[in-house]
């Protein structure tokens, strides 16, 4: 049989010997170990929680940013109709365009209430003010007193918008870059302190409606082209900077966004072109653009000053806004 009896204790592993440090060394390592894994855990879990609570936050902020921009966009979107609305049905005067967008807004503001209501949000839109100016309308042709090809849309303006010629591909002149400053038709803008500026609309060799920029009288630069669609004109907006549907930057001068003087518009060689202009435009002073005579021009309201408030439980928004449709960008 084996002996399982138990001997006297062992003075090494009481008392320690020989090997006694190494064995507290290597106990301690083992200590250090541990701790610091359990130091790299809590760290991880620590640093987890944190990237989970700003994750968290942040969809929090862009959810209220996101939705205070909808109610602003709805507001000055439906602003925005409205004024033009007024301006195309040819109010008496600046009176009544005035109280017709007062009223409309007063609905508008009834109308997003109760849409807003049924997601537990309280709006509120007041018209504050509108900025007069004349909307002006015509053929592109035929419209000046003395020289037909040569006559005066706006005299003395500060601010324009919503610019656009609806031209005829067919009628229009074919060109190019060097005989364009002659023979085509063009919008010459013109500032008594920063020069003028002439956009070219012709067709070009290669058969597309250009565009085409020049600076006080020099030989222009093409902007954009596009083809004849066969189904008609070809919208030309000035102060949205686009030819048909596609954009085309750099038509409309910076300086004339916000200018520090008044400036003039002008249609040259208008026998070159064939269609439509239609512009809304603000004087620098009173309410009334001078126009030449063969131009429709009728009382408008050029812009409009709103307050817009916007409540929910989770989110207070308060903003005036201006609002100018069609106006060019700063």
């Amino acid at each position: 049989m084996a002996d399982v009896s138990l001997g006297p204790p062992d003075r090494d592993r009481l008392f320690g010997g020989e090997d006694a440090s190494e064995a507290d060394r290597g106990q301690l390592l083992l200590v250090a170990g541990l701790v610091m894994a359990v130091s790299l855990v809590t760290l991880v879990v620590l640093l987890n929680a944190t990237i989970y609570s700003e994750n968290v936050a942040t969809r929090g902020v862009a959810s209220a940013d996101g939705e205070a921009l909808e109610v602003r966009a709805t507001a000055v979107d439906g602003t925005g109709e409205l004024i033009d609305a007024t301006n195309r049905a040819g109010p008496g005067g600046h009176g009544n365009a005035t109280e017709t967008v007062r009223d409309g807004v007063t609905d508008l503001d009834a109308e997003m209430s109760r849409s807003y209501a049924e997601r537990g949000g309280v709006t509120h839109l007041e018209l504050l003010g509108v900025q007069n100016g004349t909307r002006i309308t015509g053929a592109i042709t035929g419209n000046a007193t003395g020289d037909p090809n040569a006559s005066t849309l706006a005299r003395d303006v500060d601010r324009t918008r919503g610019f656009v010629l609806d031209v005829d591909p067919g009628n229009l002149t074919d060109a190019n870059a060097t005989s364009a400053v002659d023979d085509a038709f063009h919008v010459d803008l013109d500032n008594s302190t920063g020069g003028s500026r002439q956009v070219y609309v012709y067709n070009g060799s290669d058969g597309n409606v250009t565009v085409a920029v020049g600076e006080n009288g020099s030989v222009p630069a093409a902007r954009c082209a596009v083809p004849p669609d066969g189904r008609g004109r070809v919208a030309v907006d000035l102060t949205g900077e686009r030819l048909g549907d596609r954009p085309c930057p750099g038509i409309w001068p910076t300086t004339l966004v916000a200018p520090d003087d008044a400036y003039d518009i002008a249609l040259m060689n208008a026998s070159a072109a064939g269609g439509e202009v239609t512009a809304t435009a603000r004087p620098v002073s009173g309410d009334t653009v001078t126009a030449d005579p063969g131009f429709g021009a009728t009382p408008a309201v050029y812009g409009a000053s709103i307050e817009l408030r916007y409540r929910t439980a989770e989110l207070r928004f308060e903003t005036a806004v201006r609002v100018a449709p069609g106006e060019p960008d700063a």
